[in-house]
């Protein structure tokens, strides 16, 4: 019998999913000298299918709680660490407590974007570019993990922004450190977000609606089946969906035009549809097995001309196995280990015979042969097949209830096959599809964290090994190897990370505390960046890795019962950043170019964290980021001098928040909450400042929301309303486009 339910709910969620579909595309603009993101996408549903089928397992965590030193530590799935409480952890990192948001209309780089020296630069509306700069280092050198599993795309967007806020529990930030225990590459950082655990047998939804008819909705549902109350047997199948809709047509201008324009060509809509089924305690502490399909559809648009024809489209599926084992031979030993596996197909539709010269519709070519309209004269037809085989695995070993041991590792594919449908046999059209070939890597961690005296001293050190193979084949128009080797890298990383507690409980003050910490870390070459795409971008056979020096310092206050407060958090931090062999790429030339090492930097600057509750009521918060990124090296054949201040790096920017709430206003457990938002990023510079002619600024910007949030049966049920932009000012994150002027957007949430 409970084989005969396990077999009809797996079939009956998996048939449901058949009907589903995913996000995210980088978006088409005019980048000038910045870290060149592809013109265009390829296995963007790809990517949402690896996060969702990375977090079906962790959809399955009941609701247990264990209590540890008096912190509270959900049951979780393997990939994920423990909570992360910054209060009592050496390592630099700023953990995001995303329950107050899931009211709110908010996305994931909304949430990010207010963390002190956290910088999201969008590029427009719902479903495009998210680059995401951590302590001035920026693209590839941050890593997107959900679950502790990668899934960014690998030129550092935020491929994950379609995910409900409402399915997360909490985003941690890792600032320039890159823990062990995440075996990924990288120098800048980790957002790693964690999804939430359902109670058990319950339903929660949500839908809001807002300006440019944007339109999200979200249904999360979990049912449990105990088969054996003696052995704590259970049987759990659950499913996870959302949908995505907007026309993003907002109005936009840029610094070098004497108009405003409306998009009319941007409309987006992705869905993503993933069952679970969970076995609790059936040889292993826990069987997991999920799946999920999503696909994206898009209308591609562009910052500095009219396009009205350019689509992509792609769709995706994914599986996953995990299990998971607690004191596995011995007390103590807890081991985890899965298995996911995507694919997806992206399609780019740009075949038009028109070409538009800035906005006007009357200024335009036509040609009897495809122009195009991403860029003139380079018509695209072309589908490219992705996939991707992930085992991470995780093996902790408590020594004792102070000191820990941990091995993390991840075996990683990847392969693509693209083509290029306009680049037919017998024709002489050059294939700009890419290249076919594929990767496979392999990253695994140590590390040991040890607490002293209480824990007021706690240590982490840890080493990580990498090995990465690359290799590409020739498709038989254009020689894309680099001779008859694959490409091969081995190296490794190592870190330091130290915290005091020199007050703990004494009069006013909580805790006062101080934390240091060094990486010694890198990030390797892409496929794209060593084999090149054969068309606009060249192999470069000895491009070599970045490498990355990371100091930190910082010092924690938590004061209470002050005259007029009730509680404040003060938290500093210093950063001293050197990195060499960054790898570069120019889109200043019409021949083909390679990527390449150049120009190392140095990066230092420091934060400010302020969190006050002056009573139970009103709560005030501010964070401030100031930092110096500048070239170590000259580079002469590009006119970049020595102390140059690199470009497309805010280096001042402050976030504010003022909050009022209270329970019990009008019923018995309900909650009302007023809210107040600000963000002021300072100018800065678009290009190498090379010349006091320089005059490609991004401008300085100060924009404000206001939400209110109503919920009753204690947040069972619950309404938003909230204004973005609330002064209609206009905000660039990049040269080419400013972001939507004012928007409104409500949300009503339930949970039964």
């Amino acid at each position: 019998m409970v084989w005969n339910r396990i077999l009809f709910s797996a079939s009956l969620l998996f048939a449901t999913a058949l009907f589903a579909e995913d996000e995210d595309v980088s978006v088409f603009d005019d980048s000038f000298f910045e870290e060149e993101t592809s013109a265009e996408p390829a296995g963007a549903a790809t990517e949402n299918a690896s996060a969702e089928t990375a977090t079906a397992a962790k959809n399955s965590v009941g609701s247990d709680v264990t209590v540890l030193d008096g912190l509270s530590v959900e049951d979780e799935s393997i990939q994920e660490s423990a909570p992360v409480d910054t209060k009592t952890k050496a390592e630099s990192v700023k953990v995001l407590d995303t329950k107050e948001l899931q009211g709110s209309s908010a996305t994931v780089a909304d949430a990010t974007n207010r963390s002190s020296g956290v910088k999201i630069r969008q590029a427009g509306g719902m479903g495009s570019e998210s680059k995401i700069n951590i302590r001035g280092m920026e693209g590839k050198n941050v890593k997107v993990l959900v679950d502790g599993v990668p899934v960014d795309n690998g030129n550092g967007s935020l491929s994950v922004n379609d995910i409900p806020i409402d399915k997360i529990d909490r985003i941690e930030v890792y600032k320039s450190y890159v823990p062990e225990r995440f075996s990924t590459d990288g120098m800048g950082g980790v957002i790693n977000i964690v999804t939430k655990n359902l109670p058990e047998s319950s339903v929660t939804g949500s839908y809001s609606f807002g300006s440019f008819n944007t339109h999200k909705a979200s249904l999360d549902a979990k049912y449990v089946w105990v088969t054996d109350s003696a052995k704590s047997r259970s049987v759990e199948t659950g499913l996870s969906a959302y949908y995505n809709y907007s026309d993003n047509d907002y109005e936009f201008t840029t610094p070098t035009m004497d108009t405003v324009v409306t998009r009319d060509h941007a409309r987006y809509y992705s869905y993503n549809v993933a069952p679970f089924v969970n076995l609790n305690h059936y040889f292993f502490d826990r069987i997991s097995v999920g799946g999920s399909y999503g696909a994206v559809d898009q209308e591609i648009s562009s910052s500095g001309h009219r396009v009205e024809n350019a689509t992509m489209d792609g769709w995706a599926w994914g599986a996953s196995f995990a299990v998971e084992k607690a004191n596995l031979f011995v007390k103590g030993l807890s081991f985890g280990a899965s298995v996911n596996y995507s694919r997806g197909v992206t399609n780019v539709t740009d075949t038009t015979h028109v070409y538009y010269y800035g906005w006007s519709k009357e200024n335009y070519r036509t040609s009897n042969a495809l122009v195009g309209e991403i860029s003139m004269g380079s018509a695209s037809l072309y589908e490219q097949i992705n996939q991707t085989l992930q085992a991470p695995w995780n093996v902790d070993y408590a020594i004792t209830q102070d000191h820990k041991l941990t091995w993390s590792g991840l075996y990683r594919y990847e392969s693509q096959e693209p083509e290029d449908k306009l680049a037919t046999e017998g024709t002489d059209r050059l294939n700009k599809a890419g290249f076919p070939g594929y990767s496979h890597s392999v990253i695994t961690g140590l590390s040991m964290e040890n607490n002293f005296w209480n824990s007021r001293i706690q240590n982490v050190i840890g080493v990580k090994g990498y090995y990465y193979h690359l290799d590409a084949d020739d498709d038989g128009t254009r020689h894309q190897r680099l001779g008859d080797d694959a490409i091969e890298y081995k190296d490794f990383g190592y870190s330091e990370n130290l915290r005091l507690k020199l007050i703990d409980q004494l009069s006013v003050v909580e805790q006062f505390a101080i934390k240091g910490g060094y990486q010694h870390s890198l990030r390797f070459p892409t496929r794209e960046e060593v084999f090149g795409d054969g068309m606009y971008k060249s192999s470069t056979p000895n491009l070599k890795p970045e490498i990355s020096d990371n100091f930190t310092a910082g010092a924690e206050l938590d004061l209470f019962d002050l005259p007029l407060i009730l509680k404040m958090h003060l938290e500093f931090s210093y950063f001293y950043l050197l990195m060499d062999d960054r790898i570069y790429w120019s889109a200043m030339s019409s021949v083909p170019q390679p990527y390449y090492n150049s120009v190392g930097t140095k990066t230092k600057g420091f934060e400010v964290d302020v969190n006050v509750d002056l009573n139970e009521y009103f709560a005030l918060s501010y964070n401030v980021t100031k930092q110096d990124v500048r070239s170590r090296e000259r580079d002469n054949a590009y006119g970049i001098d020595e102390g140059l201040i690199v470009p497309n790096i805010p280096l001042f920017y402050m976030n504010f928040g003022a909050e009022f709430h209270i329970g019990d206003l009008l019923f018995a457990e309900d909650f009302f909450k007023l809210y107040w938002l600000a963000n002021y990023t300072d100018e800065y510079y678009f290009s190498w400042k090379i010349s006091k002619r320089q005059n490609r600024i991004i401008p300085s910007s100060f924009s404000q929301d206001l939400g209110v949030e109503y919920s009753i049966f204690a947040n069972m049920l619950s309404w938003s309303f909230e204004v973005k932009n609330f002064m209609d000012t206009r905000v660039y994150d990049k040269y080419g486009e400013s972001k939507p002027g004012r928007a409104f957007a409500t949300k009503i949430k339930f949970s039964i």
